[in-house]
């Protein structure tokens, strides 16, 4: 009979300290994308941009359609299109826990030069562009 006692108040106590801890305890976040990563994220856009396939490129899997769209819009209205050569990766700043930026120099197909921020976003299971319209001269604040 004390044995069952000390297994009921074992169960009363821990199974709420146990079902407390775990509630608190956070998934682990992922790791920032790497530099390697966001370089292939990088070369996949070079690549659908260099064959002019921006309605694609904004589809691909960019994480704000939308803004992709926006930016698009803005270059062409200023006249501007990706030149034949990859941007050359100057620099990269950490923004926050799932993005790193890439600081790119290149330049666009009619010779101006540019530099741009290249943001990769880690979600739970990919690596995926923010900014992917390089030549447009977009900042990124971080």
């Amino acid at each position: 009979m004390q044995r069952l006692a000390r297994w009921t108040w074992a169960a009363i106590v821990g199974l709420p300290l146990l079902i407390g801890a775990s509630a608190l305890a956070e998934p682990a976040e992922p790791p920032p994308p790497g530099r390697a990563e966001a370089e292939a994220v990088l070369d996949e856009v070079v690549r659908l941009a260099g064959h002019g396939d921006l309605t694609r490129l904004c589809e691909s899997d960019v994480v704000f359609p939308g803004t992709c769209r926006w930016l698009v819009d803005g270059a062409r209205d200023a006249g501007w299109a990706p030149g034949a050569d990859r941007p050359e990766v100057v620099g990269t700043t950490l923004a926050s826990r799932r993005t790193l930026i890439l600081h790119l120099r290149g330049t666009r197909a009619d010779g101006s030069a540019f530099t741009s921020d290249f943001a990769v976003d880690r979600d739970a299971d990919r690596v995926r562009g923010t900014t992917p319209v390089y030549w447009s001269g977009v900042r990124v604040p971080g």
